[in-house]
């Protein structure tokens, strides 16, 4: 662009002669920078104009004179940006990157990538979910929080890396499944129920059991000298906090006190009648239970104290959700299977909270 010479705001210097003993001041170098803004197609350049220093002169200051400079450089700018600008056409994606997950909790992603590179310049970001677009963010945010999703559930995510001239590349896909939401359901009430006898069949096999303890929490099967004892543990779990049936749920509970000296195996039974949290259990729920209601089993190594959990059934989980309360069996491997004892020795059961309680742990 030819230099501007009709627009003088003050005396344009090439022109300007000061009277004798006139103080004069001149301008500083001043520049501005105007992008081309009459593409028809491609990436407009970016053109910068300069006031030369000493050009604009002022016999004040020279403040006013930069302000000269920098009026003549408002006016002129954008008309010579228009004149020796580019048009540019791109054809170049971004570079390619990484998404990762850097925190997952049960309804959040914490989403971060690495950047991507231009050869003109990254404009922003698109994040999609399941393929859906979700959001976007500026060239200069490499991180996007997602929320309000759904526990224990599986989501795919990839991010979409944009230029001004509509190229852009994708991240990696990222596999994401959310934690599960746990609710821990302590036991509501329990006994041990014992039956004793000198016949093994008549021991297992009786109407109802000799007796009940609260206290006394030693499960399985045992021999002394003179007849053989059985115990089993007979609970109920409060359900009326699940407001929606669980994806999954487990009992979990472990021995307080285990010396067996070899490997146990407890079963899981649900009870064929549900006691109600305002009545006791008789002995007569000694034989509440069978092999239909078989849920499921666990197997203890050798002397372990360590949590042991049995899954519970989907037809199970239903019955969760009914809130009438979870009321369950923990039987022996010898009951179940009918194995008469040899010694005298059984697990205590841990049931408080110092040595650790029995509970249902429901996925949500």
């Amino acid at each position: 662009m030819e230099e501007n010479t009709t627009y003088k705001p003050f005396a344009y210097i090439d022109n300007y002669v000061p009277t004798e003993g006139e103080t004069i001041y001149y301008n500083i170098e001043q520049t501005l920078t105007k992008t081309k803004n009459d593409c028809a197609i491609g990436i407009p350049s970016s053109v910068t104009l300069t006031a030369e220093a000493n050009k604009f002169v002022s016999n004040s200051s020279i403040e006013k004179a930069n302000e000269q400079a920098e009026a003549w450089l408002k006016t002129n700018t954008q008309a010579y940006a228009n004149n020796i600008g580019v048009c540019m056409i791109d054809n170049t994606p971004p570079s390619s990157f990484v998404l990762s997950a850097s925190v997952v909790a049960s309804n959040t992603v914490v989403l971060s990538w690495t950047a991507s590179t231009d050869n003109i310049g990254v404009i922003g970001y698109d994040i999609f979910i399941d393929d859906t677009f979700l959001a976007s963010t500026s060239n200069d945010v490499l991180q996007y929080i997602v929320d309000e999703l759904s526990s224990s559930t599986a989501y795919s995510f990839y991010v979409k890396a944009k230029d001004a001239a509509g190229n852009s590349s994708n991240s990696n896909l990222l596999a994401v499944t959310t934690l599960p939401v746990i609710l821990n359901l302590p036991v509501t009430k329990s006994v041990i129920f014992e039956n004793r006898n000198t016949n093994w069949d008549n021991c297992r096999n009786a109407t109802t059991a000799q007796t009940y303890y609260q206290s006394n929490n030693l499960l399985g099967a045992a021999k002394d000298t003179q007849e053989y004892i059985l115990n089993r543990y007979r609970a109920t779990i409060d359900t009326l906090s699940l407001e929606s049936k669980p994806k999954s749920a487990k009992l979990k509970f472990r021995f307080a006190s285990n010396a067996i000296g070899n490997a146990l195996t407890f079963h899981l039974f649900a009870t064929n009648n549900v006691v109600p949290y305002s009545q006791n259990f008789q002995l007569e729920d000694w034989n509440d239970w069978d092999m239909s209601t078989f849920i499921g089993s666990t197997t203890f190594p050798t002397n372990s104290t360590e949590y042991g959990e049995i899954e519970l059934q989907p037809a199970h989980l239903d019955l969760l959700n009914n809130r009438e309360g979870f009321n369950f069996f923990l039987i022996s491997n010898g009951d179940k299977e009918n194995n008469a004892p040899t010694s005298n020795s059984r697990p205590t059961l841990s049931m408080t909270p110092d040595t650790g309680e029995i509970y249902l742990e429901c996925e949500l």
